[in-house]
């Protein structure tokens, strides 16, 4: 993990495996949501960005999966900000199992204004939240 990457510990569960025994491809997007979860909404909201727990879309999202991933250990996701715009935002994101990286991903999110669901400005604490997790990008 490197300083400015906050790292989230997903649990996996028994059930999250595929016939092959090993978490199934969709099932890792569901894990990288949980930990976009816990951090861009319990931990900001903990900090007092509430707006941040409202709503937000993705949309792009690239997996690149490097090793199997078991329900015999905790997942750990590290999460990075690479990009902060005026609506959107991108973020990386890196799983770790066992010792061995098991995904690289990274997905777009827009923030939307909750009554009429379009984008929204991010506000000036949403950007330094963002901010303080800066990595360049590539």
């Amino acid at each position: 993990m490197h300083a400015t990457e906050y790292e989230v510990r997903v649990p996996v569960r028994w059930s999250d495996q595929d016939i092959n025994g090993h978490v199934n491809n969709a099932t890792i997007v569901t894990l990288i949501e949980e930990s976009r979860i816990q951090w861009l909404n319990r931990d900001a909201e903990a900090k007092g960005l509430v707006l941040f727990a409202g709503p937000k879309v993705v949309v792009s999202l690239n997996v690149d999966y490097t090793n199997s991933v078991t329900s015999k250990t905790d997942l750990s996701v590290s999460i990075s900000t690479e990009k902060i715009g005026e609506t959107s935002f991108t973020l990386r994101y890196r799983g770790m199992q066992n010792g061995l990286e098991v995904f690289r991903a990274r997905t777009v999110l827009v923030a939307l204004d909750p009554e009429t669901q379009k984008p929204r400005p991010i506000s000036a604490g949403e950007a330094a939240y963002l901010q303080s997790r800066l990595v360049p990008a590539g």
